[in-house]
């Protein structure tokens, strides 16, 4: 008998000959025919894209890049200032936009700006047309410094004159005109002068800044052996400086001196006449 062969199917998929019983040539045929999503022609870029049948409309688009693209109205437009065409989207031009090709063309056309002249700091500054009834000043910090009641100070440290505002003054400010200046300064503090001024009126005889040991005594009357401090609160309140200024004082007492101490508060509530009497009452 004649030898049988299977007849021949076309795969239901692709339309390829099969000499199987199969319906498809192949598993990708297979997994492709059993996709829900179709195919769709992008009407924007005109791109063969797949979607789902449910997102079928009368217009389709491949991405959202491509529907703003295509629903958004452009027109032509020539600029201002280069007569350059270009495209301008119609959201601008309904917003009274689209009117130069660049922000460089755009800035052309602004007014030339005004100079003038701060009074304070008599620097040279530019500003639009329409700041100029209004503007005086390069900056606030100027404007500021114009209303300020300034006070000349000389510095302590250096003798150099410099400029305070009065509210500085009044706060106590205004003894050095720099950091600097305060932090190198060497010399007597405020209360060692009204103290120095106080010996000279009470005619005590006095040394300054005398040398015990490690220690330094701000007034020394060794006639009276008594050894006067003038303690500020800024340095004094300090727990490592009062442990200091306690052992100044047992060292002092061994020698067989007296030792007075005056505060800051104290010092700045007394005038040199009322600390001349204070002392020759402690001293006698």
């Amino acid at each position: 008998m004649p030898e049988s062969y299977p007849s021949l199917i076309d795969c239901v998929y692709c339309g390829k000959s099969l000499f199987t019983g199969d319906k498809f040539c192949s598993k990708e045929c297979k997994s492709k025919s059993q996709e829900l999503k179709v195919n769709y022609v992008c009407n924007g870029c005109g791109k063969t894209f797949k979607n789902w049948p449910c997102m079928k409309r009368k217009t389709n688009y491949c991405s959202i890049k491509c529907y703003w693209d295509s629903t958004r109205t452009k027109r032509k437009r020539n600029c201002k200032v280069c007569n350059k065409i270009f495209i301008a989207t119609g959201t601008q031009i309904k917003h009274g936009f689209g009117i130069f090709c660049s922000r460089k063309c755009q800035h052309k056309t602004y007014p030339k700006k005004v100079k003038k002249i701060c009074p304070q700091c008599k620097k040279a500054f530019l500003i639009p047309p329409s700041w100029n009834p209004v503007r005086t000043f390069c900056s606030k910090k100027c404007q500021d410094d114009s209303m300020r009641d300034y006070v000349i100070m000389i510095c302590r440290n250096c003798h150099k004159r410099f400029d305070l505002p009065r509210w500085d003054l009044n706060r106590g400010r205004g003894t050095y005109c720099s950091r600097r200046c305060f932090v190198s300064y060497q010399g007597p503090s405020l209360l060692e002068l009204k103290m120095e001024k106080a010996l000279i009126l009470s005619k005590l005889n006095f040394e300054r800044e005398v040398k015990f040991k490690r220690f330094h005594v701000d007034f020394l009357l060794e006639a009276y052996k008594t050894a006067i401090e003038c303690d500020g609160e800024y340095w004094h309140l300090i727990p490592k400086n009062r442990e200091r200024d306690k052992r100044k004082n047992i060292l002092l007492k061994s020698l067989g001196y007296e030792v007075l101490r005056f505060t800051g508060n104290e010092l700045d509530k007394l005038n040199e006449e009322k600390l001349s009497k204070i002392l020759l009452q402690k001293i006698f």
